[in-house]
């Protein structure tokens, strides 16, 4: 449990980020009023796909995954949520319900605020309405990106692709220019991304790592882009 006391700490830690930095001081007063922090544990479901969309989150540490069934049940969109990032975009001013759910792959700790208020201070403040802009059309970017990448046909290229985008959108650059994922990825979040089974993936990812192109040690990722 996050201490009231400690909220000033994260009000501090928001105004460095661009989706928040331009709010003028009194609507950083309103935010901090309204705000809510709290820790969640590995595993825990913040929220369900058509829940009420009642609040925006904002992730100060930890990954989480999205997670979207179209209507036939017949597919599902996974997507990740690392640190530093807010959600969700999707539905801003429109829709009353999530688009998606949201589960913690590792511990979290996240910032939120009721949506009406979020959405209400994004009216007053156009520069913050901008930037919430260019960060919806890169989420936008992203999700085509990986939709288009993923449809194919073979489950290894699929295992491939997934890992190229896992280290585009969560990977750090590392001296050397290999990515370094800093959060833990299962072979059964791999083979969910990718759409086929988990010995699927860990064929695969066994097939790269003796090519030399990754290195899987204690579920997290090193991927070289160097080696073909």
């Amino acid at each position: 449990m996050i201490r009231k006391s400690e909220y000033p700490r994260y009000l501090q830690l928001l105004k460095q980020r661009p989706e928040f930095s331009a709010f003028t001081a009194a609507q950083f007063k309103r935010l901090g009023q309204v705000m809510q922090v709290k820790e969640y544990p590995k595993g825990q479901l913040l929220f369900d796909q058509a829940d009420t969309r009642d609040r925006f989150y904002f992730v100060i540490s930890g990954l989480l995954r999205t997670e979207r069934i179209d209507e036939s049940g017949d597919f599902t969109f996974y997507s990740f949520i690392a640190e530093n990032k807010g959600f969700p975009y999707r539905g801003l001013f429109k829709d009353p319900e999530y688009a998606y759910s949201v589960r913690t792959i590792t511990p979290v700790e996240i910032v939120s605020f009721p949506i009406a208020d979020f959405e209400d201070l994004l009216t007053q403040n156009s520069e913050i309405m901008r930037r919430v802009i260019v960060e919806m059309g890169q989420i936008i970017n992203d999700n085509e990106n990986q939709l288009q990448t993923m449809v194919t046909s073979s489950a290894s290229d699929r295992v491939h692709n997934a890992l190229t985008i896992l280290g585009e959108q969560l990977g750090q650059p590392l001296e050397d220019g290999q990515r370094y994922i800093p959060y833990p990825i299962t072979l059964i979040e791999l083979s969910k991304m990718a759409g086929t089974t988990r010995e699927t993936a860990g064929q695969v990812v066994q097939k790269l790592e003796a090519a030399g192109r990754v290195v899987y040690e204690h579920k997290r990722f090193t991927l070289n882009p160097y080696v073909e």
